[in-house]
């Protein structure tokens, strides 16, 4: 009886011989624009396409057989293999967001971490699929800034507005507390504005009557 899961009796091998069908995905893999590799549990990369070694500036071969160290600096390095290495310990399927630095600026991509099972159901490498999100990232970068600057504008605007209790003696202001305080410094607490002192005309010729003449 034919195993389903066999290549050369699957659906897809019935439409052609697993050789041939073996060669497609590899054209699809390496002209894919998203980065997609193959890593094994000791961080040395087995599979990458163009998309992936490129930001590099190198080709599929460069990369291949050399290990996730000699590619990233080792905090960038060991971040990406506590994924991998959780992937071979559970098995599960990962998603998660990564940054590349490269010779024209970082680049920023979400990647599911996919186990590969050998014969005896035990996770022998995993695939990595990236999908390249810089654009997004940049405009949730702007949209987080403009709502920053419209909430600090907010709070200029709404710094002083509402009813003020005044002394009307001695024109102290009641603050949030209930303390009075000086109106010049409840409005420097409240505000950007910074007082200098003087004296006007009309308080010069009460306090110094001697200067009337």
């Amino acid at each position: 009886m034919a195993d389903p899961g066999d290549p050369e009796t699957s659906a897809v091998g019935q439409l052609w011989p697993w050789p041939e069908q073996a060669e497609v995905m590899r054209t699809v893999l390496d002209a894919s624009t998203d980065p997609i590799f193959n890593i094994l549990e000791d961080g040395t990369y087995r599979y990458v396409n163009a998309a992936f070694s490129g930001p590099f500036g190198k080709t599929p071969t460069d990369i291949i057989g050399k290990r996730i160290w000699d590619l990233f600096d080792r905090a960038e390095a060991e971040k990406r293999m506590s994924v991998v290495t959780r992937a071979f310990a559970t098995g599960e399927t990962i998603v998660f967001d990564v940054r590349v630095p490269t010779a024209t600026g970082d680049r920023h991509y979400i990647t599911s971490v996919r186990p590969i099972l050998d014969a005896e159901a035990r996770v022998s490498s995993v695939v990595c699929i990236s999908k390249d999100i810089t654009e997004r990232k940049r405009i949730e970068l702007e949209r987080e800034k403009l709502i920053q600057d419209l909430q600090t504008a907010l709070a200029r605007v709404q710094t002083l507005s509402g009813l003020l209790p005044i002394c009307a003696h001695c024109n102290k202001i009641r603050d949030e507390q209930g303390d009075w305080t000086r109106i010049e410094s409840y409005i420097s607490a409240h505000s950007r504005a910074e007082f200098s002192h003087s004296i006007c005309p009309d308080c010069a010729r009460g306090a110094f009557p001697e200067m009337n003449g």
